[in-house]
């Protein structure tokens, strides 16, 4: 049996480093082999943006960032539904690769945890 560990990004890419946390997080835990599920809510949903100025912002592109992430087995990002409909994003503005999911998917998904973090 594999350790779940439910990372959760509900903070958006500017506001300080949140993101750079959950994804340094999920880099530990996949290096102890657990199973990482990036989960992306509320106005973590902006992470997920295909079409990213990071350098307006000085930070870098998180769009790179996440595409390295299934080279450390980190393969699995979801994204709320329903967050998505409440911030008007459509879901073919954000990058690929990435699963749809209703709250209630999420709860289950959180659930079936061992360890579940909030950023």
């Amino acid at each position: 049996m594999s350790i779940i560990t439910n990372i959760i990004v509900s903070k958006p890419p500017v506001n300080g480093i949140a993101f750079k946390e959950a994804i340094d997080l999920g880099l530990v835990c996949a290096a102890f082999e657990h199973k990482v599920n990036l989960i992306f809510i509320d106005s973590g949903l902006y992470c997920l943006l295909k079409n990213q100025h990071a350098d307006l912002t000085g930070d870098k592109n998180h769009v790179d960032i996440l595409k390295g992430l299934e080279f450390y087995d980190i393969d699995t990002i979801y994204f709320e539904k329903e967050s998505l409909d409440e911030l008007a994003i459509s879901a073919a503005d954000l990058i690929d690769n990435v699963e749809v999911l209703s709250t209630k998917e999420l709860n289950q998904l959180n659930h079936a945890a061992n360890h579940l973090v909030n950023f």
